[in-house]
């Protein structure tokens, strides 16, 4: 099956609504084969045609092997452009979300439990610097007890107080990873229409509250 995508509605062509008034009349084709493989070709559009990665951002291309879960964009990002999955090309209805939000609540799963993961190593790491004080407390009092070496008092103490700020700013990738973690969902989970940001509630409901799309 052969869809062809634009402004122009002529025979299988699937229309954009008028306001994408930066996608070309015939923009872009999308093959189906008899095998299930999906292809797209960019059909020399003026804003060009550009597909999403796992990290939420878009890249132009021109012909590229696709799956119906493929996120197009067809334009350069600005409000006349058109985002759309290519599953949705099988959608009986332009408007119904249905294939999109059961995608984004399976890819909300697997964002929020690694949003998890990430918690629990911070938790983990975030104990493990405030105990690193009694950790160099206890070392010195072994040291003493076998005779090995004894701490002067001044090292000691500068030792416990600076232990838990050195095991924090060694643990500090594991912040800046979540923050990245939750960046990412801002980019990946959004509205299949109007492309906002969702929350946990939109997409649990499979409804976006801003322009209703579901």
């Amino acid at each position: 099956m052969e869809y062809i995508i634009g402004r122009n509605e002529n025979g299988t062509m699937v229309k954009v609504p008028q306001h994408c008034n930066s996608v070309s009349g015939r923009h872009v084709k999308i093959t189906v084969d008899d095998h299930g493989c999906w292809a797209l070709e960019d059909l020399d559009s003026t804003n060009g045609t550009f597909v999403r990665d796992d990290k939420g951002v878009f890249h132009r291309v021109y012909t590229k092997r696709i799956s119906k879960d493929t996120i197009i964009r067809l334009g350069g990002g600005d409000s006349g452009s058109f985002v759309f999955t290519a599953g949705h090309l099988l959608a009986p209805a332009h408007d119904d979300y249905e294939y999109e939000f059961l995608q984004l609540k399976r890819m909300m799963g697997r964002q929020l439990e690694e949003e998890r993961k990430k918690e629990k190593i911070m938790e983990r790491n975030g104990w493990i610097a405030k105990f690193a004080g009694f950790a160099v407390i206890a070392i010195c009092f072994v040291l003493d007890r076998l005779k090995v070496a004894s701490v002067p008092p001044d090292l000691r103490y500068i030792l416990i107080s600076s232990a838990p700020v050195v095991m924090g700013v060694l643990f500090n990738g594991n912040a800046v990873s979540l923050k990245a973690v939750r960046r990412r969902r801002e980019k990946v989970i959004v509205c299949p229409r109007c492309e906002r940001p969702l929350s946990e509630f939109d997409v649990e409901h499979r409804q976006c509250s801003r322009c209703k799309a579901r």
